[in-house]
């Protein structure tokens, strides 16, 4: 399969509602761990890990939307509505 198919896959896998659930549950561990009073420093650690791990995924889905647009791989409605809509994991 080629790059270009395999970005698009990815594109369409990431912002499925099954990893968009992931993220919802990474989202409230997050809440949880940033309203607690005196979190201890492992704590701290996971909650910057998935600060990280958001902004990265963030990233690399903006490149690869870019990516298959320059390459014309967009067929159909449904990748087009990722690029439309400017989906990011967490808004």
């Amino acid at each position: 399969m080629s790059i270009d198919k395999l970005a698009l896959s990815f594109l369409t896998e990431l912002h499925s509602d099954n990893v968009r659930g992931t993220f919802e549950s990474l989202s409230d561990m997050l809440k949880e761990l940033e309203e607690k009073n005196d979190p201890d420093k492992i704590e701290v650690d996971i909650a910057k890990q998935i600060y990280q791990l958001i902004e990265k995924l963030n990233i690399l889905s903006e490149t690869l939307k870019n990516y298959v647009t320059e390459n014309d791989v967009l067929l159909g409605d449904k990748i087009q509505s990722l690029i439309d809509k400017n989906m990011t994991l967490f808004e």
